[in-house]
């Protein structure tokens, strides 16, 4: 095979999702799935995901939407993965993490949506990597009912300094607009709205 042509074969298959690493299948995520989640995921999920947060500095965040099919109508029972930095912009580990929790580090989670389709994730906000090579995210993946798992744009933050036009030019709207605006609760909590549309594949 040409050089060439073994390129384009490796970036559509890591571009289809996260199948290769486990995916659906239900076995242990490979070690080059940067992204996979849903096979660790646990069961008897609910449609709210609360982080690990608990004694990590940084503002409480709240990240709410609602995942919407094809069609338009809102999408029930898709599971979602999301990990992230901590407000020092690293992904914090305690030493006993298994499986993609030894890349991811511990704040992370899996939840499923419910039957409007809805998801809510309690959090902190987290910080921009100390190379400040990229803007402050949260990695996301998903996986609607019988389908390979699939990586989907990072929430990123309206306002961001260091998001700047370059790194909006490369963003490939997966599952729609990741940029999200922040807004403050009267109890100083952050929140973002961040709808997901699973045809913006």
């Amino acid at each position: 095979m040409k050089p060439v042509a073994a390129v384009v074969l490796a970036v559509v298959a890591f571009t289809s999702g996260c199948a290769a690493g486990g995916g659906a299948q239900g076995n242990p995520p490979l070690p080059e799935c940067e992204w996979c989640g849903a096979p660790e995921a646990p069961a008897g999920l609910t449609a709210t995901l609360i982080m690990p947060t608990r004694g990590e500095a940084g503002e409480r965040l709240i990240v709410e939407g609602t995942v919407y099919r094809p069609d338009g109508t809102p999408a029930p029972g898709v599971l979602l993965y999301a990990y992230q930095t901590n407000a020092g912009g690293v992904y914090a580990k305690r030493g006993n993490e298994t499986g993609n929790g030894r890349r991811h580090g511990y704040l992370r989670g899996w939840l499923r949506t419910g039957a409007d389709g809805k998801y809510r994730i309690e959090t902190i906000k987290p910080g921009s990597y100390p190379s400040r090579s990229e803007p402050a995210h949260i990695h996301m993946t998903l996986q609607p009912p019988g389908e390979p798992e699939r990586y989907i744009d990072d929430v990123v933050f309206e306002g961001d300094p260091l998001l700047t036009p370059e790194h909006r030019a490369r963003l490939r709207q997966r599952g729609g607009s990741g940029i999200v605006p922040l807004e403050r609760n009267a109890d100083g909590t952050l929140r973002v709205t961040r709808d997901i549309h699973l045809g913006r594949q």
